[in-house]
């Protein structure tokens, strides 16, 4: 059946791909001009406060560091320390600037952050090592040939990429964790608003159970656990610092024949190389047709505007329902497939990173140790019940 499906897949994406292409085009020259943009916000923010440095200013800021709190929110601090205007206005700009970009003007009130890169670095800031400020350039990771980066005269250092440095660097960078549970949460309200039925919690289920009255039968929602996941060392360079995942689940809505997508949060899974045990809802089967689904782990990288994203992962995934025509189980790997190979080609770049995929997941089946279509992805999924009065 799978080799039916990808057989399909092939198929639906060729016929996709001249209605996508356009598409494709236009969003790689939007993700591209974000890149550029953000990248020219965060480098004038590095050499800003870099000039600003002093050793006043290094123990403050390193006062407020920790092993476990490895950065400060920009905005927040500027306020706190005494510094010239100038800088603090630079930084309300930048910030503004970038969530614009994103599409998260409206949702939170400031992204731009101080990191230190590594917790290694922290006793010699302590100590009054003079730091450097840097900044992660952009485009594609695999092209950087340095890391620039700052010291107090302004003057221009070249870091390895690869390589993390001895002297303390601070990166001047986006709070990926807020910017992406700022997107996630953007991306499932634009879904609602393209026409999809909204995903409904626990909590609003136990609830709608509770006005059938007291006597009512107990309900109870099939799912799927993700007990324990594992990716492949990716080898990101350093200034990246921890990654944050996020999957797509996907299917075909059980009542109608159209695409039924949620975007699923992971913010436990920082780093590559290490087995995370989150027991962690990942499928709410009531939401999928044939007791089955496709998952796309994705990374979260700065230049995404996740109201652009959402809206073409949807219109890819309609285009291919209608290609297919009247749906059945094959269609489904055509689908995952379909979804992963009209990605923008910029996605594959260091944008939002296509991670692997997991396709026709089945509703009460028990995984171990299984690897997705990329082999970058190790999971162990069994199936669950919650039972709810």
């Amino acid at each position: 059946m799978k080799q039916i499906g990808m057989v399909l897949a092939l198929f639906v994406c060729l016929n996709v791909g001249t209605q996508a292409r356009a598409a494709d085009v236009s969003s790689a020259a939007l993700r591209n001009r974000i890149s550029v943009s953000l990248a020219a916000d965060k480098r004038e923010m590095a050499l800003t406060l870099a000039r600003q440095q002093d050793a006043t200013l290094q123990r403050e800021l390193a006062s407020r560091l920790s092993g476990e709190r490895l950065a400060v929110d920009l905005k927040q601090w500027l306020s706190t320390v005494p510094i010239q205007a100038s800088v603090t206005a630079a930084a309300e700009r930048a910030d503004l600037n970038i969530r614009r970009s994103k599409g998260l003007a409206g949702e939170v009130d400031s992204l731009l952050q101080v990191r230190l890169a590594s917790a290694s670095m922290l006793e010699a800031l302590r100590q009054g090592v003079e730091p450097l400020y840097a900044y992660e350039p952009d485009g594609d990771d695999a092209t950087w040939q340095f890391i620039e980066a700052f010291d107090r005269l302004g003057g221009v250092h070249h870091l390895d990429v690869h390589r993390m440095p001895e002297q303390p660097v601070l990166v001047v960078d986006i709070d990926a964790r807020k910017d992406l549970a700022a997107g996630i949460k953007l991306m499932r309200e634009r879904l609602v608003a393209l026409g999809q039925r909204p995903v409904p919690t626990l909590d609003a289920r136990a609830a709608a159970a509770a006005t059938q009255g007291a006597s009512a039968a107990a309900t109870s929602t099939p799912v799927t656990i993700l007990d324990r996941i594992y990716l492949n060392d990716d080898q990101e360079p350093w200034i990246s610092g921890a990654a944050e995942i996020y999957a797509v689940v996907n299917g075909v809505d059980p009542s109608r024949d159209a695409p039924a997508l949620d975007i699923v949060d992971m913010p436990y899974l920082d780093y590559s190389g290490t087995t995370y045990s989150p027991n962690q809802v990942l499928i709410f089967w009531d939401r999928y047709r044939w007791a089955a689904a496709n998952v796309i782990l994705m990374e979260h990288d700065d230049n995404t505007n996740y109201q652009d994203l959402v809206a073409y992962l949807f219109t890819v995934a309609s285009q291919i329902l209608t290609a297919v025509g009247q749906p059945g189980i094959s269609s489904l790997v055509a689908l995952g497939s379909g979804l992963v190979q009209q990605m923008p080609s910029n996605w594959f770049t260091n944008d939002d990173d296509y991670v692997d995929s997991f396709y026709t997941l089945e509703k009460n089946h028990t995984y171990t140790n299984y690897s997705g279509a990329g082999g970058n992805a190790i999971v162990s999924l069994r199936p669950y019940v919650i039972a709810e009065q």
